[in-house]
């Protein structure tokens, strides 16, 4: 990915945040005809004796990526942020000097790493489980898997099998405005908010709090 230096995210915790927010991931692989791509939701497990980081996931058995998941070779996930569209118009410098062009702000992700089936029925139901909590948590009642009956959630899983990788490597872009003038940086997150966009105003935000 190519990533200018001052939009380089090479803080773990910012990484880690962004997965979490967003864990839906394009997984791409390659095949004996080519290139594939699903979305994939992930749980991130963290090893707490080696510290080894992996994407936890399930897919449905009858899905044609899984051969290439089988194979040597290196796997690619991206996670993204929301994203947004920004005109000229939020810079106030622009009224003094008109040199300003539309860009687009986001965040993006990408782990590179390597992969395997899980077909083993523990291990998925603990995929489900540690996935679910982890987006259901901010719920008042949370619901959890064992809210279903336990012969329906059998059947379904029947269905699934796991899917793990390991991240070897990763190349992490927060492109929120880092490169502007303190100024235009204000006036990118007053306009984002103007334009009922107040998540992406707290990306621009919080990227010039610790730049």
């Amino acid at each position: 990915m190519y990533i200018p230096k001052y939009y380089a995210e090479d803080n773990w915790e910012q990484q880690e945040s962004l997965i979490k927010a967003n864990p839906l991931g394009t997984v791409i692989s390659l095949g004996e005809n080519g290139l594939i791509a699903n979305h994939i939701p992930f749980y991130l497990h963290i090893d707490k004796d080696t510290n080894k980081k992996y994407l936890q996931g399930h897919i449905a058995k009858v899905n044609h990526q899984i051969p290439s998941f089988k194979e040597d070779g290196e796997i690619l996930v991206i996670f993204q942020s929301p994203s947004s569209y920004i005109s000229p118009s939020y810079y106030p410098s622009k009224q003094e000097t008109h040199k300003f062009v539309p860009t687009w702000d986001f965040a993006s992700l990408h782990c590179y790493g390597t992969s395997r089936i899980i077909d083993d029925f523990d291990w998925v139901r603990a995929q489900l489980n540690n996935f679910t909590d982890q987006q259901e948590i901010k719920r008042s009642d949370p619901w959890k898997v064992s809210d279903a009956p336990e012969n329906y959630v059998k059947l379904k899983q029947k269905a699934i099998t796991g899917l793990e990788i390991e991240i070897t490597r990763i190349e992490c872009k927060f492109k929120f405005e880092q490169e502007k003038k303190k100024e235009d940086i204000e006036g990118v997150v007053r306009g984002l908010n103007e334009d009922n966009k107040p998540d992406i105003a707290q990306y621009v935000k919080d990227a010039n709090e610790t730049s």
